[in-house]
């Protein structure tokens, strides 16, 4: 059998497969290393991985990971599963590669994520053949969910929003602001407690301030991401993640502005990606 997964900072989804057939899917939290040790990965994984699958019949591992691009970073996603799966061979590899395979196949185009983080990269069918730096969510991640939760938080804390905005909000979480400055500072994970917010900002996506806030968002993207591949206005672009499903009007408006055209938004990859690898 054959397991794949696709991790983001937030979630990984996992797919087994035998005779290329999926025969099992499942959830467990985000396996990203610059977040995480090789421990909180196995302990997630002796919690959370079904009873029912026998894991001495796993032979093979694909595992797509976002942090996973250095050595350093993928040993110590390796480790951790090598500590559970003990008898898989197991290939590590960056979630935008999983993202391209599972966008494109063996076409070519530009390929993005937009869920918790966000980056990107252009893909020629085989492999990745140039990307933009990802800075994470204190520099970069424009147009993912961090980045759209630090826009919304910021002017919250300058009470720069409506005030139905304001109490909406506040009976929704019923955050004070000095809870809100200590899961950003002091929490782990201040990444997914920033994007958390997305949801709430969706459903009052119609009001005015907000509406700007998101189109800001995937502009920001547009700026210093996709415009930045040589002849972009003419590669297809495609998008997977929660926040550009969620999102996708907004997000095929802001392309057009562009003169650019999105034709595809996956929210997760983890079904085509097994697609890939049965062909």
């Amino acid at each position: 059998m054959i397991l794949i997964a696709d991790s983001g900072s937030t979630n990984t989804d996992w797919v087994l497969t035998k005779n290329n057939k999926i025969i099992s899917t499942f959830v467990t939290n985000g396996f990203n290393p610059y977040f995480i040790q090789s421990n909180d990965i196995f302990n997630e994984l002796k919690q959370r991985f079904p009873t029912n699958i026998k894991i001495n019949e796993i032979t093979k591992i694909f595992f797509y990971g976002a942090g996973c691009s250095t050595v350093e970073m993928n040993e110590i996603v390796r480790l951790g599963l090598r500590k559970f799966f003990i008898n898989s061979n197991i290939e590590i590899n960056h979630d935008l590669l999983g993202a391209a395979r599972a966008l494109f196949m063996n076409d070519s185009g530009i390929a993005a994520i937009l869920g918790t983080g966000a980056s990107s990269c252009h893909y020629d069918g085989f492999k990745i053949t140039n990307g933009v730096p990802s800075l994470g969510y204190v520099l970069g991640d424009e147009g993912g969910g961090d980045y759209l939760g630090k826009l919304f938080i910021t002017d919250y804390l300058y009470e720069r929003l409506p005030e139905d905005i304001n109490q909406a909000f506040f009976e929704k979480y019923k955050l004070t602001n000095n809870q809100i400055m200590h899961n950003i500072y002091k929490e782990p994970h201040p990444n997914r407690f920033l994007a958390s917010f997305c949801e709430f900002i969706s459903e009052h996506s119609k009001d005015l301030i907000l509406s700007d806030m998101i189109n800001k968002s995937f502009t920001d993207l547009f700026v210093n991401q996709i415009t930045k591949y040589e002849d972009y206005k003419n590669c297809k672009i495609r998008f997977v993640g929660s926040i550009a499903f969620y999102f996708k009007n907004q997000l095929k408006e802001v392309a057009k502005s562009f003169n650019s055209n999105i034709d595809l938004i996956e929210r997760a990859p983890i079904t085509r990606l097994a697609q890939y690898h049965f062909n």
